[in-house]
């Protein structure tokens, strides 16, 4: 036999787990060949929204690329072990690893080009598809399907060296074989459990729980959310919890229950998941940060597009504009005639009078004009409700942007603001996220600063009056059905402006909120929804191809205990447990660790009025999950448990 027939047949041999692997390399490959080529989209690239483009998919394309490093050397080393006795038998025949490096190599290669070729091809076919729904998605006119060259290089060049780092691992791993632990190999139990192990998943629980505790602290304290030394942390704590709970709480179980009657009456069942949990300790703690991962990334996007009509409505007028500096000049009885003019009734226009002056202070991005709108102390109270005492000398910064941080003012900093000729000068009292009388997208500033009554009277009196600037705050009934209304105050104003600084003002409404939400997030649900998809299916394979793997010890096992009378309906009901807690436990507490990232980074971006429903539709994510992943335990549990019973049945 030649050795091109010992791989041709070694090949054939093991067809059905390398078929599982060329579907999911496949599938990968087609996902990222996708989303390069939206990527890589011309006509998108030259859009209005290139920068939200490129950073959304090329943040995509970063995801899938580290999925597919794991996954596929996850692959490779688990048909290595699962075979670890044929190629022990190999060597003792006399073959050198350089050989079983070579057959490697040539399976390696037969799958990396056939995944590669398919996986692109699928894409090509699929591609116009996803691009037309991510366009209307996008609400992108003029924007065109087109298939750039660049697309399948990347797709290429990416997956070849993917492919390539996992053939060189394999090769190493060869490399270091022995025969005698080969032949043994199956023998052996992995990780065996030590005496400090029940202590140890005491602790684990502990660092669990003390972990939540953490995060509450300081999802609720903005100068710790905003802290990332904190949030790595939390992170690590948690991570280092659910690590120890996996590795050492079934030794921990055990260790109360026995003595027990429950413990005697399920010993079989008990010891097989104990044992199946210290040997998968590391793939299901890789498990669960991949499943607290994917409902992160479905259940924030799906969440925020479920709120988008409640998020729009956090912007205290219907619609609303700045007049400052001889933009937007409009007069009271013109702005009410054309309000009137709507289907909808009118409820009320408030006028609100603030100064617009410059500060030395550098800001935020969004500080594009260095200036802030600074009102009184009192006029703040009467306009937000909001408590606030400021002393002569005193500036309080309320943050309206939604990134935390102090956006450039941090308190006890010296701040002084000028209308060209008067200067005054502030000690910031404070620096916070807060209520403010205007919406953050009708002004281009990160917050707006409040000072004392006495103090706001003396600037008043002493800057230009081009420094003085009136917000306009409008009211209807109904302000989904000003639609027309908005767009005609728009052409307007612009009419009546003289230069290019009104479009630093825009006219700010609820309508215009709620369609660019709902536009934005439905872009952000179609992308992190198909990587939830491949995350999820990612798991369910991980976890598929680890029990296969394991067959052929599993049936050694249960081969002892079929020749002292265990009947075929109890193997079955065992391996339906052990399934049962590998394929839920990782999953449950992903979902704990997904329920707390949501939690903190709501509360990081202020949206803590949200939580709620930020929790109800997370809830439904983790639910859509539970179901799916059932569907896995299901087609799993059946096939395992009907190979096992075959392989036995075939031993007799």
């Amino acid at each position: 036999m030649t050795f091109r027939d010992i791989t041709i047949k070694n090949f054939k041999k093991n067809v059905r787990n390398f078929f599982s692997y060329f579907i999911c390399s496949t599938f990968a490959i087609t996902i990222f060949f996708l989303y390069a080529a939206l990527l890589f989209n011309k006509s998108i690239r030259e859009g209005a929204t290139e920068d939200v483009i490129q950073i959304i998919f090329m943040l995509s394309l970063a995801a899938l690329t580290l999925f597919s490093i794991f996954f596929i050397n996850y692959a490779q080393s688990s048909f290595i072990k699962s075979r670890s006795k044929e190629f022990a038998i190999f060597m003792s025949l006399g073959m050198h690893k350089n050989d079983l490096q070579k057959i490697i190599a040539v399976e390696n290669l037969i799958i990396s080009i056939s995944s590669m070729i398919v996986g692109i091809i699928t894409g090509t076919i699929f591609s116009r598809l996803f691009q037309n729904v991510a366009i209307d998605l996008l609400d992108l006119k003029g924007i065109s399907y087109s298939l750039g060259v660049e697309s399948f290089v990347v797709t290429a060049v990416v997956f070849t060296i993917i492919f390539a780092v996992s053939q060189t691992i394999s090769s190493l791993k060869i490399g270091k074989l022995d025969i005698a632990d080969m032949m043994k190999d199956s023998r052996k139990q992995d990780n065996r459990a030590k005496k400090n192990d029940a202590k140890l998943g005491i602790v684990g629980v502990a660092l669990v729980l003390l972990s939540i505790v953490f995060l509450v602290v300081i999802s609720n304290n903005e100068s710790l959310n905003t802290n990332p030394f904190m949030i790595i942390t939390y992170i690590l704590l948690s991570f280092v919890g659910i690590y120890m709970v996996i590795a050492n709480l079934g030794n921990t179980i055990i260790t109360f229950l026995k003595g027990k009657k429950f413990y005697y009456h399920h010993i079989l069942s008990i010891t097989e998941i104990n044992h199946k949990f210290n040997q998968n300790k590391r793939i299901m703690f890789i498990l669960s940060i991949l499943s607290g991962m994917t409902i992160f990334l479905v259940a924030s996007p799906f969440s925020l597009l479920q709120l988008s009509e409640t998020i729009a409505e956090r912007n205290k007028f219907d619609i609303e504009f700045v007049s400052v500096a001889g933009i937007h000049n409009i007069e009271a009885a013109q702005l009410e005639q054309l309000m009137k003019q709507s289907s909808d009734p009118l409820e009320g226009i408030i006028n609100t009078q603030f100064l617009n002056l410059q500060m030395n202070l550098e800001g935020s991005k969004y500080d594009v004009l260095k200036t802030k709108p600074i009102i009184s102390q009192e006029m703040y109270q009467t306009l937000t409700g909001e408590t606030l005492q400021v002393n002569a000398g005193e500036a309080v910064n309320i943050i309206t942007a939604w990134e935390p941080g102090t956006q450039g003012i941090d308190q006890g900093a010296d701040i002084q603001f000028t209308d060209g000729k008067e200067t005054f000068k502030y000690k910031v009292k404070a620096s916070y996220h807060g209520d403010w009388f205007a919406t953050a997208s009708s002004y281009p500033t990160s917050s707006g600063i409040v000072v004392s009554n006495q103090d706001f009277e003396n600037m008043q009196a002493k800057v230009s009056t081009g420094a003085v600037g009136t917000h306009y705050g409008i009211n209807f009934k109904s302000w989904k059905q000003t639609e027309g209304l908005v767009q005609q105050l728009k052409d307007t104003l612009k009419a009546s402006d003289k230069d290019e600084r009104s479009q630093l003002f825009p006219v700010a409404s609820k309508i215009d909120a709620f369609k660019e939400l709902k536009k934005n997030y439905s872009l952000f649900v179609f992308v992190t929804s198909l990587i939830g998809v491949l995350f999820f299916i990612a798991g369910g394979m991980v976890l598929y191809f680890k029990q296969y793997t394991e067959l052929r010890n599993a049936t050694t096992f249960f081969r002892k205990l079929y020749k002292i009378g265990i009947s075929n309906k109890e193997i079955k009901a065992v391996v339906s447990t052990e399934l049962l807690i590998t394929f839920f436990v990782p999953l449950f507490l992903g979902s704990i660790f997904g329920y707390c990232f949501i939690y903190l980074i709501t509360n990081v971006v202020s949206g803590s009025d949200v939580l709620g429903e930020f929790m109800k539709n997370t809830t439904i994510v983790v639910a859509v999950y539970f179901v799916f992943q059932l569907s896995f335990y299901f087609i799993t549990k059946r096939k395992y448990s009907q190979e096992v019973v075959k392989n036995l049945s075939n031993a007799a």
